[in-house]
């Protein structure tokens, strides 16, 4: 079981109730527990208000609070206060590399530059797992064998944070999928420009099937493409320049606390 315990708080801001305020011992653990999930440019910290580490707090509190930008934080962690917990949840959020990964189902593109895209949670990581999954099963039972697999392209940059060409996708909770298309271009992950959904090689039937899968396994309450057919069908919802992907966000899981206390 994970287990976090700090004598006081941590980060930006200074002490409250008496309590400790950035001691070092608490500092090293807060340190430690962010490089065993994976945030591990932290791990030469020694200070509880250095810019990065308390950078990196607010990344962690806005994935937390289910947020596409890393901004929903103060960068501080109170003594038994939600950050706290979920820093010492069980099921708190890793952040791991998709850049080049390959799954059943699912295919990373790495079309794109690994440190603006290529990482992202392992909340995320997992559910396009299962999406796939369940997306390729699904094709077998129904006998669709050319269904081309999810094309996952750019999540979030290495670090988090600022994201080119993106307004989101700062929390690694944030993916964008290419457009499945008909054969004999099945293979193919060619971006399909402003046509998009109109383009006479996009396959709408995987489309269907591929956010079937995402709305039944991502738990993503952000769910966006404009093709008026899968809109209908409730898979999905419009927004300005997604004719040519999807863009999914998907939602934190329920914490399981560890120990905190």
């Amino acid at each position: 079981m994970a287990t976090l315990r700090l004598s006081g708080s941590v980060g930006s801001g200074s002490s409250k109730k008496g309590n400790p305020h950035n001691d070092p011992k608490d500092v090293e653990a807060v340190r430690d527990r962010l490089v065993e999930l994976g945030f591990t440019w932290v791990s030469g910290v020694t200070k509880g208000d250095d810019k990065e580490f308390m950078r990196t707090i607010t990344l962690f509190q806005s994935i937390c609070k289910g947020k596409g930008q890393a901004k929903e934080g103060d960068g501080r962690i109170d003594l038994e206060g939600n950050t706290h917990r979920w820093l010492a949840a069980t099921n708190a959020p890793k952040w791991v590399k998709i850049f080049a990964k390959t799954g059943i189902g699912w295919h990373n593109t790495a079309d794109f530059h690994e440190t603006n895209g290529g990482y992202c949670t392992d909340w995320l990581y997992d559910r396009i797992m299962d999406a796939g999954l369940t997306y390729r099963l699904g094709s077998i039972i129904s006998f669709k064998a050319d269904f081309p697999p999810l094309w996952i392209r750019e999540c979030s940059p290495e670090k988090g944070g600022d994201a080119k060409g993106h307004k989101s996708h700062e929390t690694g909770l944030d993916v964008d999928m290419r457009l499945p298309l008909l054969p004999p271009d099945t293979q193919n992950w060619t971006f399909l420009g402003s046509k998009g959904y109109e383009d006479k090689r996009y396959y709408r039937d995987a489309a269907e099937a591929q956010l079937r899968a995402i709305k039944a396994k991502m738990d993503a309450p952000v769910r966006l493409f404009n093709d008026p057919a899968m809109i209908k069908k409730g898979l999905c919802t419009h927004w300005n320049n997604h004719q040519h992907h999807y863009h999914i966000r998907i939602k934190p899981p329920t914490r399981i606390d560890g120990v905190y206390k």
